[in-house]
């Protein structure tokens, strides 16, 4: 068992796992970013096939936005079971009772060996952490044909549910460098640091990046010690 204080994830029996924050382990890469697109869409349809009065069609955008706010809100805060960390490396996706029930289940896991790992890096953010895994330059991507892509996308544009036969977006990685992004819910970066050190090799790297306003704070900090030493000593 790995104790942190003050952590609310589990991690027994060397395991960690932790709540990832966002629609990637249900939804394949930039699906919230389809919701004003298809708002749109229902907007101008609206207007040009079906010529409503002035007084049904403010009524009826107002609903629309309020319903794109409304789900864009809850896809973007929703927590999801999809992070698993051991001795044998990292897991990604959903298990158990919450998987995929339709697409292809082969999609639903993504095993990253620690021995396939280059570097770990925690990014401080509002919500918790995000976790990047860094995969070495040889490392196959699975990405794909770029065509493929385009067209999953294109069918995913106008079929909303052709998701279910897509990867979640926590399975695919990002290029330029080849890396994972993991966004860990209500987990600080220094008690990440502190549960995957002794789970991953004593040969890995990992780096903790803060925002910018906790530097900037940190630095006031240490700014301000010698003047109320100084304070102290005179009084």
């Amino acid at each position: 068992m790995i104790p942190v204080a003050g952590i609310t994830e589990a991690a027994v029996e060397n395991r960690y796992a932790a709540l990832v924050r966002g629609p990637s382990a249900i939804f394949p890469r930039g699906y919230l970013w389809l919701i004003p697109v298809w708002y749109a869409a229902l907007i101008a349809l609206m207007e040009l096939k079906g010529r409503p009065p002035s007084w049904y069609g403010l009524c009826a955008v107002g609903a629309l936005l309020l319903a794109a706010f409304t789900l864009t809100a809850v896809l973007t805060t929703i927590r999801n079971n999809a992070f698993l960390a051991d001795e044998e490396g990292i897991w990604l996706g959903l298990r158990g009772g919450a998987r995929r029930r339709f697409g292809p289940r082969r999609r639903d896991h993504r095993h990253l060996p620690w021995a396939q790992i280059r570097e770990l890096t925690i990014v401080s953010r509002h919500y918790g952490a995000r976790l990047e895994v860094f995969l070495p330059g040889g490392a196959s991507s699975g990405l794909g044909r770029v065509v493929w892509r385009i067209a999953a996308a294109g069918v995913t544009v106008l079929i909303p549910a052709a998701y279910l036969f897509r990867a979640p977006g926590l399975l695919r990685p990002r290029s330029n460098p080849l890396r994972y992004r993991i966004p860990l819910y209500d987990v600080t970066p220094e008690q990440l640091r502190l549960v995957l050190e002794p789970l991953a090799p004593p040969t890995l790297t990992i780096v903790i990046q803060l925002r910018w306003h906790t530097r900037a704070l940190r630095r006031l900090g240490r700014l301000r010690r010698p003047g109320r030493s100084r304070l102290t000593t005179a009084a």
